[in-house]
């Protein structure tokens, strides 16, 4: 999958959007993606991809000790540079957890897609990987453009409705004397999930221009 951000963008437009979906937000992992669950913390997050994941390995540099190894406190992790995202879940179903879990899975190929309609996590086809069993919109896999077109660029791996996004949001995190800014996405079903914005970007514009973008047509 392309990394440069437009031309995935041009992609989902034409090949994932539903007629009249508006696609607003296209990030990809950049980093690993931690998770608290229930209070226990864990560095990669557990994997949500069915079966494994045939993405390569990117070969990251693994997190500083105490990161990895869960000895900090509060959001200590955000000063690690190769942690990308990180969930806040009260429990493994939560939406935050299923987030992290196939963002994990799919590594520096997976997609954070947001529209008006969803918010979603999708990979390049050729990487998808079918799910552990049929039914229910989490851990679904889908082609492009839904179950229409299984056969299109784009597999969506999870998604939710948007209607379960309760806000988006930008937030100063790390305890060094200058903060790491973070987008914070937050559920409806009290998860959150943090990630860093993609290279260049200032974290409280980045969120005022997403909201923007939700806001038309509303």
């Amino acid at each position: 999958m392309p990394r440069n951000e437009q031309k995935l963008y041009e992609i989902a437009r034409a090949h994932w959007c539903a007629p009249g979906e508006r696609l607003v937000m296209g990030d990809h992992a950049a980093g690993h993606i931690g998770a608290t669950v229930r209070g226990v913390s864990a560095v990669p997050s557990p994997s949500g991809a069915p079966g494994g994941s045939s993405v390569p390995d990117p070969s990251w540099p693994l997190p500083t000790d105490p990161v990895r190894t869960g000895r900090f406190w509060y959001d200590e992790w955000a000063d690690d540079p190769v942690v990308w995202g990180w969930a806040h879940a009260p429990g493994p179903d939560a939406a935050a957890a299923a987030v992290a879990g196939h963002m994990t899975g799919y590594a520096d190929e997976a997609w954070l897609l947001l529209t008006d309609r969803r918010l979603a996590v999708s990979v390049e086809s050729r990487f998808a990987r079918p799910p552990a069993r049929p039914g229910g919109l989490r851990g679904r896999v889908r082609g492009a453009r839904g179950d229409h077109d299984p056969a299109g660029p784009l597999t969506t791996c999870w998604e939710i409705p948007f209607a379960a996004v309760r806000g988006l949001r930008a937030v100063p995190l790390g305890r060094t004397p200058q903060p790491e800014w973070f987008i914070r996405i937050d559920f409806t079903d009290g998860s959150a999930f943090d990630f860093r914005p993609r290279r260049g970007a200032k974290a409280p514009d980045y969120a005022d221009s997403v909201n923007a973008g939700l806001a038309r047509g509303h």
